[in-house]
């Protein structure tokens, strides 16, 4: 059974090595090398730490799978930048490699679109690279 729950502070490191690992396989090609090569767990971690502990109208969500290892997340809040017709935001979905095309995804877009919706939002966009493999999914989704 899938589990999506808000993260919790002792989740950063799981979190940071979702993060990492799905850019790596994700943006290879799209990001150069380098910047790749040079993310690292603990800087991330470090990122996420503050993410949580100052949320400023962010909610992190993060999937589990069945042996209760954190295997996607997730992270919506407020625009941005002003975009005409839009109020919420995807920041970031992640989904490790081996996990992707089992519905993950779908569950925290759903779980985002929900929280958002629950404080006011009524409207949601996500920025992606042109080349970002998961431009189909989130057509499919009704991103257009």
């Amino acid at each position: 059974m899938l589990a999506i729950r808000p993260a919790q502070m002792d989740d950063a490191f799981a979190m940071a090595r979702v993060h990492v690992d799905t850019w790596r396989t994700s943006y290879v090609g799209i990001v150069p090398d380098g910047h790749l090569a040079g993310l690292s767990y603990e800087h991330c971690q470090a990122n996420w730490i503050e993410h949580l502990s100052n949320p400023g109208g962010e909610m992190v969500f993060v999937a589990e799978d069945q042996s209760g290892q954190i295997v996607a997340l997730a992270s919506g809040g407020p625009l941005r930048e002003a975009l005409d017709s839009y109020d919420g935001e995807l920041y970031v979905l992640y989904v490790l490699k081996s996990f992707q095309r089992m519905g993950y995804g779908k569950l925290l877009v759903t779980q985002i679109a929900q929280d958002l919706a629950s404080r006011g939002y009524h409207s949601l966009v996500i920025w992606v690279l042109k080349d970002n493999p998961a431009c189909r999914f989130y057509e499919r989704l009704g991103a257009g």
